[in-house]
């Protein structure tokens, strides 16, 4: 169950991923095993002209604001990840190759009282993943992120390469009580993503629960969350005309009383985004609730044609009878779904195809992650180029063919998605 959940006042501004790559990453029997997100907040964080002195030098992150967000009892206010562990987890050749905070560098970061219990990133390996100048070095967030600021933030040239997630697992894990209040996307923009060869094989949410949420006994190993599944998915009496995932299905999925107050995606594009082969199994969303959510001024026109989130309000929102109240999604399928010009407060998703997306042997088929896989996951030559929030730019990403060609979160445009000028300007979740 998300209860809750609230990203006050949260802004990427002036963010920029440029040329980050992503090859040959695999999550091969993939396994978190206990862990709990618990009572998490983040209140008034901001990330506010915080300098990472050599390492996160003159980082800021620009009025990001996570008011009061909880996980049910973690506390990201003293925020403390505290005793995180990766269990036997490999970054093998991992760089960050020009990837820039405004000269951010991560290099082992602490999170201090976080715990993944017996999580294991068995034979992990980013593998000549590069952020050029970002380095995650000897990183400590420890008590709090006051007054934090992501500001002219950029990723340039990131490349993971041959990372490998070998036998990770996620078991129970929790989050209760999150709230996103008033999350602001600005300017961003993701240009030329491609995803080639993406396979989730035989995935399963076992008992997946986000009321105190519990991935019990998930593995992307033969990827298994048990009890949520992605078959024969249903938006019932919705209807995106049209609009289809072939085939997909949230089934018994529940999400149980989540809220979004006041989020808003500011013109953001996608451009040229494709999932080809696309398929959920058996998922169900149940008891959702975004509260105060509004579309508003919403049309489905065709295919989404002239959609918008205007000051969108999730009130109680429940996929019941895709009702926003109780909401279920019972066999919900999206077969060749298109968001033609679709708007969040003239959002378009222009054009946008999951054309046989499947999970359960999902392949992003000239998505296609190039050869990304989760049973041997694979991110082949991903470029995440000149990506920026506050413009920013994912220009020339690749995830070898799957391509986010001129995303941009200001007039966001998913293109051979293709959400082509999908918008989210002064979208208010």
């Amino acid at each position: 169950m998300f209860y809750e959940v609230i990203f006050y006042k949260v802004i990427f501004y002036e963010i920029m991923f440029c040329e980050i790559i992503f090859y040959e990453i695999i999550f091969y029997q993939f396994i978190f095993y206990e862990i709990i997100v618990c009572e998490i907040i983040f209140y008034e964080v901001i990330f506010y002209d915080i300098i990472f002195y050599d390492i996160f030098y003159e980082i800021i992150f620009c009025e990001v604001i996570f008011y009061m967000i909880i996980f049910y009892e973690v506390l990201f206010y003293m925020i403390i990840f505290y005793e995180v562990i990766f269990y036997e987890v490999i970054f093998y050749k991992v760089i960050f190759y020009e990837v820039i905070f405004y000269k951010v560098i991560f290099c082992e970061i602490i999170f201090c009282e976080i715990i993944f219990y017996t999580i294991i990133f068995y034979e992990i390996i980013f593998c000549e993943i590069i952020f050029y100048e970002i380095i995650f070095f000897e990183v400590i967030f420890y008590d709090m992120f006051y007054e934090v600021i992501f500001y002219e933030v950029i990723f340039c040239e990131i490349i993971l390469y041959e990372v490998i997630f070998y036998e990770v697992m996620f078991y129970e894990m929790i989050f209760c009580e999150i709230i996103f209040y008033e999350v602001i996307f600005y300017d961003i923009i993701f240009y030329e993503i491609i995803f080639n060869e993406v396979i989730f094989y035989e995935v399963i949410f076992c008992e997946t629960i986000f009321y105190e949420v519990i991935f019990y006994e998930v593995i992307f190993y033969e990827i298994i969350f048990c009890e949520i599944i992605f078959y024969e998915v249903i938006f019932c009496e919705i209807i995106f005309y049209e609009i289809m995932f072939y085939e997909v299905i949230f089934y018994k999925v529940i999400f149980c009383e989540i809220i979004f107050y006041e989020i808003m995606f500011y013109e953001i594009i996608f451009y040229e985004i494709i999932f080809y082969e696309f398929i959920f199994y058996e998922i169900i969303f149940c008891e959702i609730i975004f509260y105060e959510v509004i579309f508003y001024d919403i049309i489905f026109y065709d295919i989404f044609y002239e959609i918008i989130f205007y000051e969108v309000i999730f009130y109680e929102v429940i996929f019941y009878k895709v009702i926003f109240y109780e909401v279920i999604f019972y066999k919900v399928i999206f077969c060749e779904i298109i968001f033609c010009e679709i708007i969040f407060c003239t959002i378009i998703f222009c054009e946008i195809i999951f054309y046989t997306i499947i999970f359960y042997e999902i392949i992003f088929c000239e998505i296609i992650f190039c050869e990304i896989i989760f049973y041997e996951v694979i991110f082949y030559e991903v470029m995440f180029y000149e990506i920026m929030f506050y413009e920013v730019i994912f220009c020339e990403i690749i995830f070898c063919e799957v391509i986010f060609c001129e995303i941009i979160f200001c007039d966001v445009i998913f293109c051979e998605i293709i959400f082509y000028e999908v918008i989210f300007y002064d979208v208010i979740f």
